[in-house]
């Protein structure tokens, strides 16, 4: 891969537009050409550098890590390192992308003879759709960009670095007078994203300000316009409902709450809780616990907690059947109105923007399947003071674990290579490891791996990858575990899926290994339905007795 240095004054400050700076460099990696159309509609990848990607011509969306942007000509997203991204063309439309990938580099030290940079992963823009003062000259310079990039004669490369160069000031252009409400609210909405992060730190309305390239005065304007609220009472509210989760915590002394929410003593962050919540720290503790679960259901009943509510989806969904007395019906995490009727006093949820449901109770965000199940209930114990009960799970499970391991080692070869395919009405998905599916009992607990081929788009963070009846041979495992999304019209299309000749084909359809089962059990990824998935899987994989585990 050819790497461009470019070393100049301009740099972007983190998540906000770019500002004149000497202290960054800027290294290019790599300039592609995606099209994308009805044959081929998406494109996903998991992004290890700063990436922009521009849209020249069709429609379409954008998803980065599950939040989606809608694409349309002269457009512009961005996506940070560490980012899930998914491009999908719309039905019957092109689309063409045209991804810049590239690194940033912060001055950490100079000396009398030498500088020293080291690498920023952080984020660079507000991720998404990213407002452009001059889309028809941005997107000429990304083409003429991708053109230069494209040709193998090195007297070209400074030429390329001329071009990014020239590129990254056109996405900075943007006068403040001139700005439309949607990047007002877009920078607005860095400012709060910015809060969140920095809460503990000392955060000022000029600093915050300058970061989104506004006059303190402008911001302040904004800011409540955006928000309906001022930025010192939202920068208030954020710090006490951590207070709020933090004094879930046991052994922690106020001041030391205090000093870890931005406060500068016990004294003061009392004195600012009471105006907001209306009672003080230690009435708030000492008062009992009503729980709504938007998620992690399971988590909660394995520390053997029932909320006192939970989602229509999660109150029926068959992992929990006959554990739910009582437990009423919120309808979706969008029903702030019954959420906030049971009077909760804590909210669990994997939604990263929760500034509405924290405004009902207190509320605990777990970002949905960075850690593992049995970590996320440790934490989970440690949050509501079930330590003991997380622990004794965890024992449990192990012990359960180690049994089913020996087990399936009894009866499965040590090469074996395991897979979860999900079927649609329209492809086959290969399932990622982070969707569930019993795919952690799969590569943890009996020691699978995925067919050699597979094994990035399964193991490695992803969406999984998208299979045809004809492309599936080549990343067929010896042990094919089978859903079928129902919703998606899938059941007629995994019909006549095992009754063409390519499937009976496949060696695990050959020598018996293909164990179809329940997606209303399998999709869940927690404590009670992972044991249920690894009863079911233990009796598969040991041919205990040959019915299907797949409900009709």
């Amino acid at each position: 891969m050819r790497m461009i240095l470019v070393c100049f004054r301009t740099a972007m400050k983190k998540g906000g537009p770019m500002q004149l700076s000497d202290c960054k460099l800027y290294t290019l990696q790599n300039v592609t050409w995606v099209e994308l159309d009805d044959e081929r509609h998406t494109h996903g990848e998991y992004l290890e550098t700063h990436t922009c990607f521009f849209v020249p011509e069709g429609s379409g969306l954008f998803y980065c890590d599950g939040i989606k942007s809608k694409l349309k000509a002269k457009t512009m997203v961005y996506g940070q390192p560490g980012s899930i991204i998914d491009v999908r063309a719309e039905s019957g439309d092109k689309l063409q992308v045209l991804e810049v990938s590239f690194d940033i580099w912060d001055r950490e030290m100079k000396a009398a003879d030498k500088a020293v940079y080291v690498i920023n992963r952080e984020r660079a823009l507000p991720c998404g759709i990213v407002p452009l003062a001059a889309p028809d000259v941005v997107m000429t310079q990304a083409k003429e960009l991708e053109r230069l990039w494209d040709c193998s004669d090195s007297k070209e490369w400074f030429l390329i670095d001329a071009k990014f160069k020239q590129l990254l000031h056109y996405i900075a252009k943007k006068p403040i007078a001139e700005l439309p409400d949607h990047e007002l609210a877009s920078r607005i909405q860095y400012s709060i994203e910015y809060v969140e992060q920095h809460y503990w730190n000392q955060v000022t309305r000029p600093e915050l300000a300058g970061k989104i390239g506004f006059t303190p005065e402008y911001f302040s304007a904004a800011f409540k316009k955006v928000t309906g609220t001022s930025f010192s009472d939202y920068l208030t509210k954020v710090r006490i409902d951590k207070a709020k989760e933090k004094l879930l915590l046991p052994g922690r002394s106020l001041d030391q709450i205090a000093h870890e929410v931005g406060y500068k003593d016990g004294m003061y962050l009392s004195r600012k809780f009471k105006q907001v919540v209306g009672v003080s720290p230690r009435i708030y503790t000492s008062r009992p616990k009503r729980i709504i679960a938007l998620n992690y259901l399971g988590h909660l009943l394995a520390l053997g907690l029932k909320p006192a509510g939970t989602t229509t989806k999660l109150l029926h969904a068959l992992p929990y059947k006959d554990r739910l007395a009582g437990v009423k019906d919120v309808g979706t995490s969008k029903s702030l109105s019954q959420i906030a009727a049971l009077e909760p006093d804590l909210i669990v949820t994997s939604r990263p923007n929760y500034e509405q449901l924290s405004e009902i109770a207190t509320t605990i965000s777990i970002p949905w399947g960075q850690e593992d199940i049995l970590e996320q209930l440790r934490y989970l114990g440690g949050l509501l003071d079930r330590e003991k009960e997380a622990e004794a799970w965890i024992d449990s499970f192990v012990r359960k674990e180690e049994l089913a391991a020996r087990q399936v080692s009894g009866a499965v070869g040590s090469a074996e290579t395991a897979a979860v395919y999900e079927v649609w009405a329209d492809r086959i998905w290969a399932v990622n490891a982070g969707y569930g599916r019993g795919t952690r009992n799969l590569y943890r607990t009996f020691g699978f791996i995925p067919p050699e081929p597979l094994a990035p788009h399964v193991m490695n963070p992803g969406i999984g990858l998208e299979l045809s009846i004809d492309s599936l041979a080549g990343y067929a495992a010896d042990h094919m575990f089978i859903t079928v999304w129902n919703e998606r019209g899938g059941d007629k299309r995994a019909r006549s899926l095992m009754t063409s000749e390519e499937w009976a084909a496949l060696p695990a359809v050959k020598n018996g290994n293909v164990y179809p089962i329940d997606l209303e059990l399998f999709k869940y990824n927690d404590p009670i339905a992972l044991e249920q998935q690894l009863d079911i899987q233990v009796k598969l994989l040991t041919k205990v007795h040959g019915t299907s585990h797949n409900r009709k």
